[in-house]
């Protein structure tokens, strides 16, 4: 993690530090956060340590327990399961509301997210990533997006996604269920965007409750 420099929310710094290195791996589901340790780290006082640990606690992304500190959160299967039901009636709804503001460029855009896997420049976690993001900034709902975007954060500490990518067969499912979101678009029909969105993640969802 990368040191603070002077600013003058600290507090707001290290909550963004310590959020993103739970989400990408950087502080392993179940290790502990020790207060002065990560006070050295940041190079802060202790005090915006751990009223960033606060937060992430109220959000759901650390456990502390009286008299044995704070823990990067483990998420359970059925926590995993339960936050892709979440976000499959959320993300519903965001494709629905992006309708119509996506334009003929923007969804050949979908499409090239798709390309660029197949073509080998990225790997399908990020090709699934920038596919579900760029609907999501189209939707025009900055909380919907805040709401969206913590699940997913909750999700990559779970490694659901990319578990879910591990398998060929998921990924050519995943794909096809892609491009019927695609063909949704622009045939700009918001029932049938939102059906195949949800059918996506109701995949994923099946999937995973399989694998775990």
């Amino acid at each position: 993690m990368r040191k603070i420099e002077t600013v003058r929310d600290l507090r707001g710094e290290a909550y963004k530090i310590l959020r993103q290195a739970i989400a990408d791996g950087t502080l392993s589901p179940g290790q502990r956060l020790k207060e002065t340790d990560l006070a050295r780290d940041l190079s802060v006082s202790r005090t915006p340590i751990r009223e960033a640990l606060q937060q992430l606690s109220k959000e759901g992304f650390v456990v502390i327990t009286p008299r044995q500190g704070a823990y990067v959160r483990r998420w359970t299967r059925e926590e995993a399961l339960e936050i892709l039901l979440i976000r499959e009636v959320l993300e519903g709804l965001a494709a629905r509301l992006a309708v119509s503001s996506m334009s003929p460029q923007d969804i050949d855009r979908l499409d090239r997210h798709i390309a660029d896997f197949e073509n080998g420049e990225i790997d399908y976690a990020e090709s699934d990533r920038r596919f579900h993001e760029q609907i999501l900034r189209a939707c025009g709902m900055k909380r919907l997006m805040g709401l969206i975007r913590n699940l997913y954060d909750g999700i990559q500490m779970f490694k659901v996604l990319s578990i879910s990518f591990q398998t060929p067969e998921r990924i050519r499912q995943s794909i096809e269920e892609h491009r019927e979101i695609i063909k949704a678009f622009r045939a700009k029909d918001p029932d049938l965007v939102e059906q195949a969105m949800r059918n996506n993640f109701r995949h994923t969802r099946g999937f995973i409750a399989k694998f775990f």
